[in-house]
């Protein structure tokens, strides 16, 4: 089975000099390689811009996030631009970005981190720059001029767009600018659990209806309104999602390494086959659980 994860801040968790060394890593190969050689798992490790947007303290951290990726490569992690080329056996990753200010320089810049194997990117995290405004700032405004020439030219790079941190009016732009299905890389429904973070049911149709990918977070602040969640509400969330379309559009995004808490059962990316599981004990056929595992965002990956 292939099994894929959009989201991870694992790279920002192998350079953070503050974080207490005896603290385990949510995404590490023992994790990911849980069945040996059974199943294909990718695992996205976001490049990480920081809350200071790469500024002050933040200066470099793209640097060194990619120094601790050389880490996780000389562990047997595997990068793959396509799904095509995961190889069982041995942890698959893929390149992401989260937070645009890696852009400020210039639209060349995109290019470059194309050239790295970036497939997908996001255009804020939670603060605004010159390409949007994110979720949690309560803004009304639309993507700038800028924000709607960087999805383009992502577009035309094969770099998904990802509206996971992007206020309600930018997710409303980049639906119309973008020329190919958007992304939302670790979000969940609002309709359950009312968090700026979460996606409406009418952003999410149209997610789907554009043939979007939506990969459903793991925390359970964006899970439940009292923070608190087991199996049972993350897969309810996938319920919903599937009731509005979703089905084969849905997949993981857990957030793993950039959360603090975690769904009771769901403590690391080895725990992923008890969501499967239980899914299945919910009663999702043998082939919606295939897809949610990964089918689904490898047919997305193959549109970008």
């Amino acid at each position: 089975m292939l099994i894929c994860d959009t989201h991870a801040d694992t790279l920002y968790g192998l350079q953070d000099t503050a974080r207490d060394s005896a603290k385990p890593f949510d995404v590490s190969v023992q994790h990911l390689m849980e069945k040996g050689e059974e199943d294909v798992r990718v695992q996205a490790l976001a490049l990480w811009t920081g809350p200071e947007g790469l500024l002050g303290k933040d200066v470099g951290l793209i640097d060194r996030e990619m120094q601790a990726l050389q880490s996780l490569e000389s562990q047997g992690f595997h990068q793959v631009t396509s799904l095509a080329d995961a190889l069982p056996g041995q942890p698959n990753y893929l390149l992401t970005i989260e937070g645009g200010e890696v852009f400020i320089k210039g639209m060349q810049t995109v290019d470059a981190f194309a050239l790295w194997g970036v497939r997908i990117a996001s255009l804020v995290w939670n603060h605004e720059n010159p390409f949007g405004y994110p979720a949690v700032s309560g803004s009304n405004l639309g993507l700038p001029t800028l924000g709607r020439k960087l999805v383009r030219h992502m577009n035309e790079q094969h770099i998904a767009v990802d509206i996971s941190h992007l206020n309600a009016a930018g997710v409303r732009d980049v639906l119309k600018a973008s020329r190919k299905p958007i992304i939302a890389t670790h979000s969940c429904c609002h309709a359950l659990c009312p968090h700026p973070r979460n996606l409406t049911d009418e952003q999410l149709k149209a997610i789907f209806d554009m043939g979007g990918y939506v990969g459903v977070n793991f925390y359970p602040a964006f899970l439940h309104p009292k923070s608190v969640a087991d199996l049972d509400t993350v897969i309810d969330h996938i319920e919903h999602m599937a009731s509005l379309g979703g089905a084969k559009h849905i997949g993981m995004g857990s957030d793993f390494d950039g959360i603090e808490t975690h769904p009771t059962g769901l403590e690391h990316a080895g725990c992923v086959y008890a969501l499967l599981d239980r899914m299945r004990a919910r009663g999702f056929s043998h082939d919606a659980v295939v897809d949610f595992a990964g089918e689904n965002f490898r047919r997305y990956l193959d549109k970008i």
